[in-house]
């Protein structure tokens, strides 16, 4: 299915403000453990995104094919993406919709002559890479601006939002997804993060997580505003006012690890220095995490480990 990986390396290139679309929200489904947004047409004008784009060099040369067949360049057309999953840790069953400059019947025609199947659902037209009812993803231009992708029943439902069915999030998540969204470039939403703790490993950190502390977090939120500094921010809801306490002793504890283990890395060392400055605090049961970064110490931290080294990108 070389067709939805090459849309698939489109949306993840230009992902490398303003308030999250209301059209895009309104497709959005109802109670989604995890949510989260990029603009993308402020980020890929920042220093940093112009630098992440850069990185993806090595894959120019089919981009431009995609961009020939298409007329759908992610680096000038894409403007936001917004995602939901139906796992807190963003692992589940997703959903992307995004806004755009989308040229649907090339985009289609392309799909068709790439192998894909062309199906039609409440009166669009849907790319996927096998059967109807098998397990392939989902695929659809809208309209001029919109486009959505994930699993055939969440796509389904969004096409029903999008024709006129009533929006599905609640009030109070659209006012925090506004109050992200109009903050910062790239937010999330994450609620019951319960497998944060299950991907540390160290024996060190073994005795810190008896009390499950990190499986505590009732709800975790954030996000990320770039420019010459890079402003990172993060709020998380704890299950009592001692875990949020203890949050904050866990992170400097951690931070302090870093620093100890980073002798002999230099990025790993300016990565340390970093943390060292984050503020940290609590608040009743709220743990809250700020980081301001210059951007060019961010660029060394995630530039290739060699300046001869080409970016790579995986595509799943």
């Amino acid at each position: 299915m070389n067709y939805m990986r090459t849309a698939l390396l489109s949306l993840a290139t230009a992902v490398a403000g303003f308030a999250a679309d209301p059209a895009l929200l309104r497709m959005i489904p109802a109670n989604s453990p995890f949510l989260a947004g990029i603009h993308a047409d402020q980020i890929k004008t920042s220093r940093f995104g112009q630098f992440l784009l850069n990185q993806l060099k090595s894959e120019e040369a089919n981009m431009n094919k995609f961009i020939d067949a298409t007329g759908f360049d992610p680096r000038r057309d894409l403007t936001e993406l917004i995602v939901a999953s139906s796992d807190a840790s963003g692992k589940g069953k997703s959903v992307v919709v995004a806004r755009g400059r989308f040229d649907t019947n090339r985009i289609n025609a392309f799909a068709s002559t790439g192998g894909a199947k062309l199906t039609t659902y409440n009166g669009v037209q849907v790319m996927s890479g096998g059967t109807e009812g098998g397990k392939s993803g989902w695929l659809a231009v809208l309209d001029n601006v919109t486009a959505v992708a994930g699993d055939q029943d969440s796509v389904r439902s969004a096409i029903d939002r999008y024709k006129g069915a009533p929006g599905a999030l609640d009030a109070a998540t659209l006012a925090r997804i506004n109050e992200l969204s109009s903050r910062y470039d790239a937010w999330m939403i994450s609620n019951g993060v319960a497998r944060i703790a299950d991907d540390i490993r160290n024996p060190q950190v073994g005795g810190m997580m008896n009390n499950n502390l990190f499986q505590s977090m009732q709800s975790v939120m954030g996000g990320v505003r770039f420019g010459t500094n890079v402003e990172l921010t993060a709020e998380a809801t704890m299950r009592s006012e001692k875990d949020a306490t203890a949050m904050v002793d866990v992170i400097r504890f951690l931070a302090g690890m870093l620093q100890m283990n980073s002798q002999n890395d230099k990025r790993a060392a300016e990565l340390a220095t970093l943390l060292d400055k984050m503020q940290l605090s609590s608040s009743g049961t709220q743990f809250k995490l700020s980081l301001t970064i210059p951007e060019e110490t961010l660029e060394g931290i995630v530039k290739p480990v060699s300046s001869g080294a080409k970016a790579k990108v995986t595509v799943i």
